[in-house]
């Protein structure tokens, strides 16, 4: 169990697991019921990020500093995207769709990738992570 130091961390590593978890499984369900009517491209791409998340909840679990960047990088990439998504530069093909509504789950995204990235970037949980490095983001 977390210490109170470090309850945060335990908790966005749940989460990212979860994430990945259930995204893996709803997908691979959805194949073995012939249910899925993703193209090839858009399944090995959903498979990958939530390979990943896993990986990357896992490792946020384990303290791992290079988890610790990349979970930084990919949420970095996420808000970014995001935005472009809500300032209609980028649109999504309907194959990446889910049944939740775009805006909405769009907005969870963001809000949930800021939240992580201002509760990673405090120096109390870099410290933890052992990160050395001095950036001035956010």
């Amino acid at each position: 169990m977390p210490t109170k130091r470090n309850y945060g961390i335990f908790i966005f590593g749940l989460i990212e697991i979860g994430i990945g978890l259930i995204t893996f499984a709803v997908v691979i369900a959805s194949l073995i019921l012939g249910k899925s009517t993703k193209p090839l491209e858009v399944l090995i791409f959903v498979l990958t990020t939530a390979v990943i998340s896993f990986g990357l909840g896992l490792g946020i679990l384990r303290m791992s500093l290079q988890c610790y960047h990349l979970l930084l990088f990919f949420s970095a990439v996420v808000i970014l995207s995001k935005a472009l998504i809500f300032a209609k530069i980028i649109t999504l093909n309907g194959a990446l769709e889910t049944s939740m509504p775009s805006q909405v789950k769009n907005t969870i995204s963001i809000v949930y990738h800021i939240l992580l990235i201002r509760y990673f970037i405090s120096p109390t949980v870099r410290r933890a992570f052992g990160e050395k490095r001095k950036w001035g983001i956010i």
